[in-house]
């Protein structure tokens, strides 16, 4: 009895050691699989990261001169000129672009619109955030935290949306559901310099690239998706990636 019980033990340690094996063999198959470089002619590249992580992420490099932010003239307005300010439209930080939205434009599936709203606020005549995400269908909301008074105009392509008067700090917020995919553009009519933009898409899959020009996009299944980013001043790129994946794309500014 005791040589049959050695044998069951010595069995059942080689078919775990066996099991063990192949497991890893697989996992190194499927991680050789998903190791393919992909390059697109939208100037950008891809690397596949590691299995399962179902994320997609990177960077958004500009290789040009990075340029100078010049002044905002805001001189005409007592309130707004309390404050110098530059241009944020083209933020470059290490090589890497601010303010790109970054999302899912196939390949993902539609998303339920969330309760919790995006807002978009005005404060010292600035729209802030300058670059924000929405689902379509969700609600945007406008505030005014500036004593003066801000007229915002949005626009869809050159539909405009809504045009309406803030005149201070008091003013009601301004409520608008999104209806369809696209960038809805922010202005003031009051303040030229002021500009604000909602990326919306129909999923959830979307980022806004940092100071730091990063991106991350989580959550997402295994599978292949066409990745586009966009910036207020240089347009679109595009990627084919297999995520999960590491994305590279990159300007120049010539593309304005």
């Amino acid at each position: 009895m005791f040589a049959t019980a050695i044998a069951l033990v010595i069995g059942l340690a080689a078919s775990y050691l066996l099991r063990r094996q192949q497991g890893r063999e697989a996992t190194q198959m499927a991680a050789g699989e998903s190791a393919r470089a992909v390059a697109d002619a939208s100037g950008g590249a891809v690397v596949a990261l590691a299995v399962g992580t179902a994320v997609i992420e990177g960077e958004v490099q500009f290789t040009g001169a990075a340029p100078t932010a010049g002044k905002l003239h805001r001189e005409a307005d007592p309130y707004c000129a309390r404050r110098e300010m530059t241009d944020p439209t083209v933020l470059v930080a290490n090589g890497r672009l601010a303010n790109v939205w970054v999302r899912i434009i196939k390949g993902a599936p539609d998303a339920a619109p969330p309760a919790t709203p995006v807002e978009m606020d005005q404060q010292d005549c600035m729209y802030a955030p300058r670059v924000t995400t929405a689902i379509v269908g969700q609600k945007i909301v406008a505030r005014n935290d500036d004593p003066i008074l801000h007229n915002v105009h949005t626009y869809l392509g050159a539909s405009t949306l809504f045009n309406k008067g803030m005149p201070n700090e008091k003013a009601a917020p301004i409520e608008y559901v999104t209806v369809e995919p696209g960038v809805i553009k922010w202005k003031c009519d009051v303040h030229p310099w002021m500009r604000g933009y909602v990326g919306v898409s129909s999923n959830a899959y979307q980022a806004v690239t940092g100071g730091d020009g990063m991106f991350r996009i989580s959550n997402l299944p295994l599978g292949r998706y066409t990745v586009e980013a966009w910036h207020e001043k240089f347009g679109v790129k595009t990627l084919e990636v297999t995520a999960p994946a590491r994305v590279i794309f990159a300007y120049d500014g010539s593309e304005h």
